[in-house]
């Protein structure tokens, strides 16, 4: 029976929510009485309305505010190999450039809709009526308390560069769960805000939303698929043992994040790869590998916090990518920095940069490892640093990702139509690997050659300068 739940219980509503489960919305109420509604956000309001039977509102407080819930409707994909995949972050609400300056976490309008929600996951196709989507899984989610420490420190770093009136340089990169994502329409104009003196930004920026990042959610979807039901709630006990962690709740509560594991990295200064091996009881190997083996040691603490730090709770969340650089004796890169391979399938079917693979790879957060040769070829440990791509090496990304796209529409999938290193324009195209011959399917019929995302030499040289 419809609307049939207590309004003051996160269970009753768990509960009543599995009635969408292996459904349709259309075919868990009746058919033909949901209005047809535009925009990307229908799904959601449509279940509000016509599923929990409350009216669709942009009241700060949670959607069910007597238990102190929020409903979160959020797709799925399903990916070549049958699997079910996390298709976009979750967004949590519009972020306020001049009324959220003044506000602690604790006070935000994100921890209010976020800490406990109500997640319904369901499958997306592609030109298939909204209504016709099919549910899969109900997730009463309350974010854990040390997660919660990660995100009042997201927060907090978003909130400081508002009142900096740096809201235009805001990106994905530079915060670990909690994001500032874009959020509005094609064509929307930016926004001016005021600052804490009063005076107005000199900048105007684009209108973003605060998310749990792609990562996260994907976390979230694998603890209901790892519990076994279609409609579950974590619990403390359940979150704390998903997996190795790296960092303590009560070292968050003196630190933040980032410090926490650079500082770990600090004793280890100066000393040459061998020393490092010796040390740390770090396995040897002659692989390209070998760098990254010593600074998991360092992570991980010498695997008293797990054995693979790719692995580790924090890691897995945060999607935070690992590279190791080595440098020379007058400090160039031994090598470019490569990526993954391009999807020539996918990077057609991509519209807008903003929503494209190439862009989360590069709006992503990076801790850099740096390796560097003393005047005898001795590699010793030199730094490590987290780093974000700044707006404006974006706005180049952009240009080369569409240079991607426009060429394998054209059938040019050949070196001679990409960025090469010698155009000095921080990216190029080449392939990856030993087995330069490897091929792939090609959209345009046939196969061809696989290509990759690389950052170029020079560009590296120049990251690793501007963390000095």
């Amino acid at each position: 029976m419809l609307y049939n739940y207590d309004r003051t219980s996160k269970w009753s509503i768990l509960e009543y929510s599995k009635l969408l489960l292996g459904k349709t919305l259309e075919e868990a109420i009746a058919p033909n009485v949901i209005e047809a509604r535009k925009g990307k956000g229908r799904l959601g309001q449509l279940v509000e309305e016509y599923f929990f039977g409350y009216d669709v509102n942009s009241n700060p407080d949670a959607d069910f505010s007597d238990a102190g819930l929020e409903l979160k409707v959020t797709p799925l994909k399903e990916l070549k190999n049958k699997v079910l995949a996390i298709k976009e972050r979750l967004v949590c609400t519009m972020i306020d450039y001049d009324a959220d300056q003044s506000k602690a976490f604790e006070e935000s309008h994100v921890y209010l809709k976020c800490a406990y929600m109500l997640i319904l996951f369901y499958l997306h196709e592609a030109d298939v009526p909204v209504q016709q989507l099919l549910f899969i899984y109900a997730v009463l989610w309350q974010i854990p308390e040390k997660d919660l420490l990660i995100m009042k420190q997201d927060y907090e770093k978003i909130i400081a560069k508002i009142r900096a009136g740096k809201a235009h340089e805001l990106s994905e990169g530079d915060t670990t769960y909690l994001g500032a994502c874009r959020k509005g329409q094609k064509g929307d104009t930016d926004v001016y805000y005021n600052l804490p003196d009063g005076t107005r930004a000199a900048i105007p920026a684009p209108k973003r939303a605060f998310s749990l990042k792609t990562q996260y959610m994907r976390t979230i979807l694998e603890f209901a698929k790892k519990t076994g039901g279609q409609g579950t709630y974590n619990t403390s006990a359940l979150v704390h043992g998903y997996g190795p962690h790296l960092i303590e709740e009560s070292e968050l509560r003196v630190k933040s994040f980032e410090d926490i594991l650079l500082d770990r990295f600090k004793p280890y200064y100066g000393m040459s790869y061998d020393e490092l091996v010796k040390e740390l009881h770090a396995p040897t190997t002659g692989a390209k590998s070998k760098y990254f083996l010593v600074a998991n040691e360092i992570l991980t603490e010498s695997h008293t916090r797990g054995d693979d730090v790719t692995k580790a709770d924090e890691f897995v969340k945060s999607g935070i990518v690992i590279k190791t650089i080595r440098l020379n004796k007058n400090g160039r890169p031994a090598e470019a920095m490569s990526f993954e391979n391009i999807n020539y399938f996918d990077i057609l079917q991509e519209d807008d940069w903003f929503e494209s693979r190439l862009y989360d790879i590069f709006t992503g957060r990076f801790l850099f490892i740096v390796f560097q040769e003393d005047e005898n070829d001795v590699v010793r440990l030199k730094k490590a640093f987290f780093w974000t791509m700044p707006v404006k090496d974006l706005d180049e990304a952009a240009a080369y990702w569409l240079n991607i796209k426009n060429a394998v529409k054209a059938d040019h999938i050949a070196p001679e139509y990409f960025y090469r290193e010698s155009d000095h324009k921080k990216f190029h195209v080449r392939p990856k690997g030993k087995n330069a011959a490897d091929v792939t399917a090609n959209p345009n019929g046939g196969t061809a050659k696989k290509y990759c995302y690389w950052f170029n030499h020079d560009y590296i040289k120049a990251i690793v300068e501007g963390a000095e």
